[in-house]
């Protein structure tokens, strides 16, 4: 009986991690000196739907330049840096009135932990070996290394890891599968930041996160499996497909929301 947990950006504003609206107050102020891009992200429904419109400029009929792209994939990227530097800054993922309920002693209980976040609250915090617990420690499985070295309070700094291959599975290690790949991710071409339109597409077209979308799904249509799910809006159309279709091939799986 698989017990897997699904996170989305709910999770992370727990700890001081910024909500949509408030990662794209961030992003305006970088883009002060860009007038076109600025008024592309306040007259679109958020900052993922400006991105998009701006990676199809003749779909969606915005004139943006290859140049003014890069501008704002760099600024977005520089946002979620801005709120990884704050992430940096706890001690710890306690979470404040706690005492022996800890998160991370509830997050360890799961056989897998899947997530749409791609900023690093995990890995600067979360130890898979606290409190009673099977494992030895967590790892992100075909990033290299696949460890993550855990930091000190104000310890941050930026770093890159490199896309390798998915080895076989640690029985010692609870694997994470940030399915929307992360800020720090990069492969041969580019980064692994899954944002804006055309997500499917995007994660068919890189094999490692192609994969995870299949380990999930393969998690899913297992019998009895057990799906927890925080902070996801379901606003995903490629994640609600995998539900839908998992819910009715495998009527033993149950959702826990």
């Amino acid at each position: 009986m698989p017990h897997i947990l699904l996170t989305g950006a709910g999770f992370t504003p727990n700890w001081g991690g910024g909500l949509a609206k408030e990662l794209e107050g961030d992003l305006l102020a970088r883009l002060a000196p860009h007038e076109q891009l600025r008024r592309l992200v306040q007259n679109s429904e958020n900052y993922e739907e400006a991105l998009g419109k701006a990676r199809a400029p003749g779909y969606s009929g915005v004139g943006v330049s290859a140049a003014q792209l890069t501008i704002l994939e760099e600024a977005i990227k520089e946002s979620f840096w801005a709120m990884n530097m704050a992430l940096g800054q706890r001690v710890s993922m306690y979470l404040s009135g706690e005492s022996k309920r800890s998160i991370l002693e509830f997050l360890p209980k799961f056989d897998a932990i899947f997530t749409l976040n791609q900023d690093l609250l995990l890995e600067f915090h979360y130890d898979a070996s606290h409190g009673p617990s099977r494992w030895l420690g967590s790892y992100y499985p075909g990033i290299d290394p696949e460890i993550a070295t855990p930091l000190g309070a104000g310890e941050v700094i930026r770093v890159e890891r490199r896309v390798g291959t998915i080895k076989s599975s640690d029985a010692h290690r609870q694997p994470i599968y940030k399915l929307h790949g992360s800020v720090e991710w990069v492969d041969g071409s580019d980064s692994l930041f899954v944002l804006g339109g055309g997500k499917e597409a995007y994660i068919q077209g890189k094999p490692l996160l192609r994969r995870y979308s299949d380990i999930f799904s393969e998690y899913l249509r297992e019998p009895r499996t057990r799906l927890m799910i925080i902070g996801y809006g379901f606003a995903d159309q490629h994640i609600n497909q995998l539900l839908v279709e998992a819910s009715q091939s495998n009527p033993s799986l149950v959702l826990l929301c």
